[in-house]
């Protein structure tokens, strides 16, 4: 019996482009490239005025889906740097590939991570699933494997799509392949059944992710790939970061007392070792003390997912590590107690009185949304014809309709376009654009 078969570095390292590729010389790397493309780009800048968690918020200290992004951005860089020392350390980088390089892809990723988000965070996404599922008969005319993209829409798959782009984005951002792999964090389509309710794939761009998928050399699975490595090191970035930025943001709003993070982690972080220290860091505003206890988690953090990463990484290689799998979800050490913590407070984060009678109004804003401007089905014919309301058209531009092919997934790609629009609005211009609709402001 062989053994099993392994990912390779020379493969997954692959810095093609999805599109094409410029001959235009250039002292930048082709993935610092692709970190200068992100950060530029509309629907990267469109993340400051989206929902991290609390919607609408105007006060200054709390996060958005931008200051997020970038945070997660610069915890991933350290790690992929490490995971890179660690590789090149053992002789598994090819030899025009750096510690740096890895760092570049993992930080790329992790800017992308959220950019295919919609507006009011996991509420937004809650809503365009809901209303797929229960106030449209768009289900009569897509085949099952195709209503699933809206039945269960993912934000992890629109940012798939915005990074390659073939609807409303028009031409994308044109990654390297080692970007796309790395972003891949559920590498599955909508069909998949053990992903639930998480995917990165949608029909629409299900072919060149797959192309991408083997000439990376991931694994293939059959209904999925095995991940890209380097998506562990995103993924744990984001972990990471969500949890203790979430837990900063809930005591800046009142939700959690100030000492909570002085309580839960003073221990853990030796900040009380004496009498004396543990009075200078009470003493502190509890910003001050936050902005030391979050330095402090982060760095420890991650330190041991590196670490987690390096005690799993033949399975990581060889892609047997569960599909579900996560370097947080391993660990037994700061990591775990960050997650313990976490876990403790969930409740109480995400069923706040303010937030869940925002969260409400987010999901009534894009229903009426969806509304207004979704296709129409005329069942008198048969098949069922479907069409563009013209006032829609004329909102979202005609050039736009005019460029979906007519083949057997047209319905489906006008579907999808109207979904691009929605997705790609900030938390404000939905707000804004659902008040006109009501005829309330102009």
């Amino acid at each position: 019996m062989g053994s099993a078969p392994r990912m390779d570095w020379n493969r997954l390292l692959d810095a093609t482009r999805t599109d094409w590729n410029s001959k235009q010389k250039d002292l930048r790397s082709p993935f610092q490239r692709d970190v200068d493309r992100i950060i530029f780009s509309d629907a990267f800048r469109r993340l400051s005025r989206k929902t991290q968690v609390h919607p609408l918020n105007e006060n200054d200290h709390i996060h958005s889906r931008l200051t997020h992004s970038l945070e997660v951005a610069t915890v991933g860089k350290s790690l992929g740097e490490l995971v890179g020392g660690f590789l090149k350390e053992n002789n598994e980088l090819p030899e025009d590939i750096t510690p740096i390089h890895i760092a570049e892809i993992v930080q790329a990723a992790c800017l992308a991570h959220d950019i295919g988000n919609p507006p009011f965070g996991h509420s937004g996404e809650a809503a365009i699933k809901d209303w797929f599922k229960t106030r449209s008969n768009i289900g009569k005319f897509l085949a099952p494997g195709l209503l699933t993209d809206f039945t269960k829409f993912d934000g992890n798959a629109m940012a798939i799509r915005t990074m390659l782009s073939t609807g409303f984005y028009k031409e994308g951002m044109n990654p390297t392949y080692a970007v796309v792999g790395t972003l891949l964090k559920y590498p599955w389509p909508s069909s998949f059944e053990a992903g639930k309710d998480k995917f990165s794939i949608f029909r629409t761009e299900a072919d060149t992710v797959r192309s991408v998928a083997r000439t990376l050399g991931l694994i293939d699975k059959g209904e999925r790939f095995a991940r890209h490595p380097l998506a562990f090191l995103m993924e744990a970035a984001d972990d990471i970061c969500y949890r203790i930025i979430d837990m900063e943001d809930a005591t800046e709003l009142g939700i959690l007392p100030g000492e909570f993070m002085y309580e839960q982690f003073a221990g853990p972080l030796d900040l009380d070792s004496t009498p004396e220290r543990a009075e200078r860091y009470r003493k502190r505003h509890f910003r001050q003390r936050n902005s030391i206890i979050r330095a402090n988690l982060i760095g420890l953090a991650t330190g041991d997912a590196v670490e987690i990463f390096k005690a799993n990484y033949a399975s990581i290689m060889d892609g047997s590590l569960d599909h579900s799998a996560s370097l947080m979800g391993m660990s037994d050490g700061i990591c775990k107690t960050l997650h313990d913590a976490y876990k403790g407070i969930e409740d109480r984060l995400f069923l706040s009185r303010r937030k869940a009678v925002l969260e409400l109004g987010a999901q009534n804003a894009l229903g009426l949304l969806l509304d207004r401007t979704m296709v129409d089905v005329d069942e008198s014919k048969l098949p069922p014809v479907v069409a563009v309301n013209p006032q829609v058209m004329a909102l979202l531009g005609k050039e736009l309709f005019d460029n979906i092919p007519e083949d057997g997934l047209h319905d489906y790609r006008l579907v999808m376009a109207i979904v691009d629009y929605i997705s790609g609005m900030t938390d404000h211009y939905a707000t804004d654009l659902c008040r006109k609709f009501l005829g309330l402001g102009y």
